[in-house]
């Protein structure tokens, strides 16, 4: 039977979400009446590894590396790079939830404020936060980087015609971009707030909207939410840089592994495949594999096809699926990395918890699952028993918190340095209330289609595909 069938409702009840999470998540149904930031505390609540699995540890050490380029490409002292680097060791979490926004677009900034009580909570003195930016200027309507809500109007974050939004992606590098804020419900007049933030932000010119929003949140954190925590943001772009860094080295897993002569690739594909039916279907699809074609900032599948990666007939693009050709089309910036390959080489290699949204909830430990998977029919049994004894490699921790406020009229009132009011008129609600009417669940055909299987019994968590939700 499919969701479809019958006359199933197309959404869920707050109470029949909250139920189909506490049987996906034992743990977290412990925390529904208590309050959200002892649901944070526990979200930030990790230890190091004491792996002796040498592939974990040089994942690791690559993921360091890539910080600290990050770091210093955005412009921070080396201190707190060196702080942001050590805490990924000491304490390895990661916020992957929103996607590359201004801190001030309402997804991120209650998202942020999220991380920020689990990270006080800690005495954590870093923050590291992955923000897609394979996304494009305007994911709907008019929400999306592109676009903000100041005062009740709609603002065009960098002042774009629809044409230069619609096909392209942020982290293209077709500028100058600049914030520009044009008011478009205004008839293009600041209103006080909208003026205030053009004072705040950055003025200059950066070759993407990706960039752009990047340095522009190092500044905002600063100004408005915690100084005292080193705070870095990284992108596909970052994580293109990272791919590299592990090609480059050729004792690295992925360089071992990654090439379709290795046959892990054809293991990890089919993996997911495989996922297509059943309880699971739609939550993890190959879209791409592994990486994105890319020509000036619009983003089109790659199929692996014998030894070449091949676009489709729409587009000019076949690659050698070898280490040099690949490395070049990275730093090229001719190929970006996907989703999965993004978790590979930032979590899964090495051991990091990412906290991410209600789909992430199920699509990452599928993801996890594939891999393992695929290893285990390599015979790399260390690496998959590695994997296997993680301790929630993934968490729920976007849009835990919803509310209706307009975040930078609220920060705007509040002043500088002043995050602590907003942070008191959250942190006491219970986990069940801070969620709201949980839309992202509720709303969510893949939430609905999931509930169906549990209802009638074709789904279960004691299923192999659920073992590393753990």
């Amino acid at each position: 039977m499919s969701e479809w069938s019958g006359n199933i409702n197309p959404q869920l009840t707050k109470h029949a979400v909250l139920d189909l999470i506490g049987t996906l998540f034992p743990w977290i149904d412990d925390f529904r009446q208590r309050s959200l930031v002892d649901y944070a505390r526990e979200a930030f609540d990790t230890e190091p590894h004491r792996s002796t699995c040498g592939v974990r540890q040089h994942a690791m050490s690559l993921f360091q590396r890539s910080i600290f380029r990050a770091g210093r490409k955005a412009g921070l002292v080396d201190d707190r790079v060196r702080a942001i680097a050590a805490e990924i060791v000491h304490a390895p979490v990661m916020q992957a939830g929103p996607h590359l926004h201004l801190l001030i677009e309402p997804d991120a900034y209650y998202t942020h404020l999220f991380s920020l009580m689990g990270l006080r909570a800690h005495r954590r003195s870093a923050y590291l936060s992955y923000a897609v930016s394979t996304v494009k200027f305007v994911e709907r309507g008019r929400k999306g980087p592109g676009w903000l809500k100041i005062g009740g109007d709609a603002i065009n974050v960098f002042g774009l015609s629809r044409s230069q939004m619609i096909p392209y992606s942020i982290l293209a590098r077709n500028g100058p971009y600049r914030f520009a804020l044009k008011n478009v419900d205004g008839g293009g007049n600041d209103s006080d707030l909208v003026a205030r933030l053009r004072s705040i932000l950055p003025q200059g010119e950066y070759p993407s909207a990706a960039s752009a929003i990047k340095y522009a949140n190092l500044h905002l954190w600063k100004r408005y939410f915690d100084p005292d925590i080193a705070f870095l943001q990284i992108d596909d772009e970052d994580v293109a840089d990272l791919v590299v860094d592990h090609l480059q080295d050729k004792s690295s897993w992925l360089a071992r592994n990654l090439f379709v002569n290795c046959g892990f690739v054809r293991g990890l594909l089919s993996s997911v495949d495989d996922l297509a039916n059943g309880p699971w279907e739609g939550w993890l699809k190959n879209s791409t594999d592994l990486f994105w074609g890319s020509d000036r900032g619009r983003l089109f599948p790659l199929r692996v096809v014998g030894h070449r990666l091949e676009a489709g007939r729409a587009e000019d693009c076949s690659l050698v699926f070898e280490v040099d050709a690949v490395i070049e089309a990275l730093q090229a910036r001719k190929i970006i990395p996907n989703l999965l390959l993004m978790f590979i080489v930032t979590a899964i290699l090495p051991g990091i918890r990412v906290l991410g949204g209600s789909r992430h909830t199920v699509y990452y430990p599928l993801m996890r699952h594939a891999f393992s998977r695929a290893l285990t029919m390599e015979g790399q049994l260390e690496l998959a028993a590695t994997i296997a004894a993680d301790r929630r490699s993934g968490i729920w921790g976007h849009r835990v918190l919803l509310d209706n406020a307009e975040p930078f009229a609220e920060l705007n009132s509040l002043g500088s340095g002043n995050i602590e009011p907003a942070l008191d008129n959250y942190r006491g609600l219970s986990l069940e209330e801070a969620g709201g009417t949980f839309e992202s669940f509720a709303d969510d055909p893949l939430w609905v289609h999931l509930r169906v299987h549990h209802s009638e019994g074709t789904l279960s968590v004691d299923d192999p595909e659920w073992a590393l939700a753990k």
